[in-house]
């Protein structure tokens, strides 16, 4: 019995073990089937399978079919797929999960395959008889193709053309069908050069500050909007000799129905404070939202025409950074599929903005080429070592030649467990003088931040003590709001360049 006993306790461990391990194998193959995520799940909550937004799609007042009628056909249009882009028959896909299934099959192929994804979808009925049985409807989009290369595993942008199609459909016992489809006409885009563009813009040098008021950084920022606290930073900013600043705008904030009028509210009084000083604004896009699932390309194009559309013409904008360190992401989501979503936002602002110059702003100067044909001007983000600052930035400068260059984030935290307060604040100083006298070559240095904060949420940085604090203590100002050592470094910077034209 003793015996019996000990192999039933050792039974139940390697239970509880076998166990544990079908709950982790269960959680990989989850993982595989769904749309990849960045640590912060709640970044998806938004984003779910797109309706059928008819009212909005379909060109004219009068409804001919009835609008269940439509939904129906611009179902049946929008479900459309090339056949090879057909997933596994053992992958259960819904959802955003059926884009990132496709792309994995198609590069499975041994042969480079294609698929359109198409924005700015419009219907017409161009016929229909009596009874409504037979239906011919027109189709015009913004095709974007993505092409696969299987040998390098990535995905890339072919070609972006306006498309006009016509698809025939009856109806059936089980409901409407399609009978044939046809493109009836294509013009491929073709983006003018826009070198030389923003050479008056980008005349003199950019001197600025990554900013959140200190009581309310990341996505409290535009919920709180502490105009008062946000006014005295921005003299402060001005009396320093700095001439702009660079903000991030929270995409659920910016994109809800439920806050984004207000959001953009807050947008144009920030803009206004910021022209009533000439302090020119950086504008970064789709701040914590590390999602590039193709298929909700038309809810990401809504959502920049939302935001741009009311301020595009506004004198304090300096341009539009599309994605925060947009090449973080490519471990999970793949360079080639984030190039090329980074691209068609690029070009829609491009053709629908065209006075906007647009960036993407790189975490490194590794990365800083990456969009280099597409976007305006270079931006990236310098933490690395002082010493080769100047080398990198020459390096990029001679391989871009007359495109303007900013970097957009740099500098130091004084959080330092085991050094003084006051080591640690001379420190970044001397760090920060460094860094800013090599930065003369670019168009511009923008200071990783203005302020200490207050706090830094978990759902930003993260959960661990010492990330939080590091985030907390970058600034050029102490919590308290007095001046450390850094702030005059980079007010000597400021006074001595920013007026000064550009190399």
């Amino acid at each position: 019995m003793t015996l019996n006993l000990v192999h039933s306790t050792k039974r139940v461990p390697f239970a509880i073990a076998t166990l544990l391990s079908g709950v982790v194998f269960a959680g990989f193959i989850s993982s595989i089937i769904e749309t990849p995520v960045g640590s912060n799940e709640y970044l998806h909550e938004h984003l779910s399978s797109s309706a059928s937004l008819v009212k909005q799609n379909w060109a004219g007042e009068a409804f001919v079919l009835p609008i269940q009628d439509r939904e129906k056909l611009t179902t049946i249009v929008t479900e459309l797929e090339q056949s090879n882009w057909t997933p596994a028959s053992d992958i259960a896909v819904t959802g955003q999960a059926l884009t990132v299934a496709k792309e994995a099959s198609c590069l499975l192929s041994k042969e480079p395959c294609a698929v359109p994804f198409r924005l700015k979808r419009e219907f017409r009925e161009l016929h229909m008889n009596k009874d409504l049985r037979i239906a011919n409807v027109k189709e015009t989009s913004l095709r974007v193709t993505f092409k696969t290369d299987p040998a390098l595993k990535l995905l890339s942008i072919d070609e972006i053309a306006n498309e006009t199609r016509l698809f025939r459909f009856y109806q059936t016992q089980n409901g409407w069908a399609q009978k044939t489809s046809e493109v009836l006409d294509e013009e491929s885009l073709e983006f003018d050069d826009r070198s030389g563009k923003f050479d008056t813009k980008f005349s003199t040098n950019f001197v600025g500050v990554n900013y959140y008021p200190a009581s309310a950084s990341w996505k409290e920022f535009w919920e709180e909007f502490p105009v008062e606290a946000i006014n005295s930073d921005l003299k402060i900013i001005r009396d320093m000799g700095a001439n702009s600043v660079r903000v991030f705008l929270t995409h659920n904030y910016f994109n809800e129905a439920a806050t984004r009028d207000e959001a953009k509210a807050k947008l144009r009084l920030f803009l206004d404070l910021c022209a009533a000083k000439n302090i020119q604004v950086l504008v970064t896009l789709f701040d914590l939202r590390p999602d590039y699932t193709l298929s909700n390309m038309t809810r990401d194009v809504d959502h920049i025409d939302r935001v741009l559309a009311d301020i595009s013409g506004h004198p304090s904008i300096l341009g539009i950074d599309i994605k925060n360190q947009a090449d973080l992401d490519f471990p999970v989501w793949g360079e080639g599929v984030v190039k090329g979503w980074l691209t068609v936002v690029a070009r829609h602002i491009q053709i629908q903005y065209p006075n906007l110059p647009v960036t993407v702003g790189w975490s490194n100067p590794n990365s800083a080429l990456g969009l280099n044909d597409v976007v305006d001007f270079v931006t990236y983000h310098e933490y690395g070592a002082v010493k080769g600052f100047a080398e990198r930035l020459q390096s990029i400068k001679s391989e871009v030649r007359d495109k303007p260059i900013l970097i957009t984030e740099l500098g130091s935290t004084v959080w330092a467990p085991f050094r003084s307060k006051h080591a640690a604040e001379a420190r970044q100083a001397a760090r920060l003088k460094k860094q800013l006298s090599q930065s003369i070559a670019a168009n511009g240095a923008f200071v990783w931040t203005l302020n200490d904060f207050e706090h830094v949420s978990s759902d930003v940085v993260g959960r661990r003590p010492w990330r939080k604090a590091q985030q907390r203590h970058f600034g050029l100002l102490r919590a308290d709001g007095s001046s450390r050592p850094s702030k005059f470094v980079f007010q000597s910077h400021a006074m001595s360049v920013a007026t000064q034209p550009t190399n």
